[in-house]
């Protein structure tokens, strides 16, 4: 069971900290395995040896903070390295895309990019001949024999 009230025992140990004279029958408290060795943390608690916030109160739970926030930051400047390779080597293809208005989508962490041109948006199927391009008469009129037809102008 974990005190939840009170789980780094900072007020009130949960065991005395000094054994009681005499033997732990006459004092009513359990019997330790002879083999039964402490962790080399430490004193060990209900749910095991007390950490850094325990051990060194606000300058642990500080130092905690600190390797919490290097961590975060290492891996954010590791996540970097491939987005930042992929825009070096797609930098022509995408000065390119960027000439021609193309949309660029960047795929698998930046290591990959998919171009894509939005005119494509415009074209939608012929409702005369339904994409076929022709019809009982021979080649459809509306879309010229292609299946498709312009509807507008891209913004």
């Amino acid at each position: 069971m974990i005190n939840i009230s009170n789980f780094i025992s900072k007020d009130n140990p949960p065991w005395p900290l000094a054994q009681p004279s005499g033997t732990a029958a006459a004092t009513g408290a359990p019997a330790r395995a002879a083999g039964r060795r402490r962790p080399p943390g430490g004193r060990a608690g209900p749910a095991g040896p007390v950490g850094l916030a325990g051990r060194f109160g606000q300058a642990g739970r500080r130092a905690g903070a600190i390797l919490a926030t290097i961590g975060a930051v290492l891996v954010s400047w590791l996540a970097v390295i491939p987005r930042r390779l992929g825009d070096r080597l797609f930098a022509m293809n995408d000065t390119e895309a960027y000439r021609w208005s193309w949309q660029i989508a960047k795929t698998r962490g930046g290591l990959a990019r998919r171009y894509r041109d939005l005119q494509f948006d415009t074209l939608a199927e012929c409702p005369q001949c339904r994409g076929s391009g022709v019809t009982t008469a021979g080649p459809c009129p509306p879309c010229l024999g292609t299946g498709r037809i312009t509807l507008g102008e891209v913004s």
